[in-house]
């Protein structure tokens, strides 16, 4: 539980690659949403592939790798999304300089924050995604209430709720491997 809360207080991870970028005051349209959405879905995939692969614990590695298929299946659900609100059964272009898999749901480059955790304990690793995960859960939470459809609505709703499950997952491993130290 004390991770959860750690979580929901603002726990930032030290030193990792700033996140200013403000990509969604672009977004305004629904379509346009669900591309940024499904970019950043695919940096986080990313991410969390490689970062398994460097774990330092097979728990925590398999951790990141759940995470990873986590985030195709975002991606899957924000693809029919997108068919459903453009008519169109294409993968969601995203806006013009944002190639999919360059930006993490927080803003920060894939390359960057995988230089950043190169050789980073677990924990520290956590500690950013949970900052990462908690950006993403926000972002879902205000793109519900953002669209005019419903059912895009429910959608969002929904995405965010795996996300607050990705963060309390990560939280609860946070807290283990500090109680062993």
């Amino acid at each position: 539980m004390s991770g959860g809360i750690d979580a929901w207080n603002g726990l930032v991870a030290e030193g990792a690659p700033e996140s200013g970028m403000a990509y969604f005051s672009r977004a305004s349209r629904a379509e346009e949403l669900i591309s940024l959405s499904w970019a950043l879905e695919e940096g986080n995939r990313i991410f969390y592939e490689r970062v398994s692969g460097d774990a330092r614990t097979e728990e925590a590695a398999a951790v990141f790798r759940s995470l990873s298929v986590a985030e195709e299946r975002h991606k899957e659900t924000l693809r029919g999304l997108f068919a459903r609100v453009t008519g169109k059964d294409v993968e969601p272009l995203p806006p013009e300089g944002m190639e999919p898999g360059v930006y993490l749901e927080g803003g920060s480059l894939v390359g960057e924050t995988l230089h950043w955790a190169a050789g980073k304990a677990p924990e520290k690793i956590l500690e950013f995604a949970v900052a990462m995960e908690t950006n993403s859960l926000d972002r879902y939470i205000k793109m519900s209430r953002a669209v005019d459809d419903t059912r895009s609505s429910e959608v969002f709703i929904t995405l965010s709720g795996e996300e607050k499950t990705h963060v309390e997952r990560m939280a609860t491993l946070l807290d283990r491997l500090r109680s062993r130290e």
